[in-house]
């Protein structure tokens, strides 16, 4: 079965109808067989992105306590791995490292963000680009 990594900026695409993505990531999202995987640090993005709306909020944990996300911890094991992939790109911030930290640790997913900007200069093991479905694709 193929895995998948979701980026925060899809997860709020797919639940805020408002956002600019909405129509994209629910394309994607739903032609996926879940689980998808992530990390806190998307859950948490995501969440703030959600901002006051409770219920998108709710849609969001209740994805996580159904299995339709599955969490994977980095923290403290990855830390290194964490530390060095910031020193390598500095306009990284925390999430985008433990995505590409998951892409490692995965191997095989494929990351599905709405942050092509980054994500395509980003490089997994030090030189491999991550596999990806972003908007900017033909």
């Amino acid at each position: 079965m193929a895995e998948f990594i979701a980026d925060a900026g899809p997860l709020v695409g797919w639940i805020n109808s408002r956002d600019q993505w909405h129509a994209w990531s629910v394309r994607v999202m739903e032609a996926l067989i879940p689980p998808l995987l992530t990390c806190e640090a998307v859950v948490a993005e995501a969440s703030w992105h959600l901002g006051p709306s409770r219920e998108a909020i709710d849609r969001l944990y209740g994805l996580v306590e159904a299995g339709a996300l599955r969490v994977v911890d980095l923290l403290p094991e990855h830390m290194p791995h964490l530390r060095a992939l910031s020193a390598k790109y500095p306009q990284m911030d925390f999430c985008d490292a433990a995505i590409v930290r998951l892409a490692e640790v995965f191997p095989r997913a494929t990351v599905i963000t709405t942050d092509s900007a980054h994500f395509t200069v980003y490089r997994r093991f030090r030189d491999k680009p991550l596999s990806l479905i972003h908007p900017a694709q033909r």
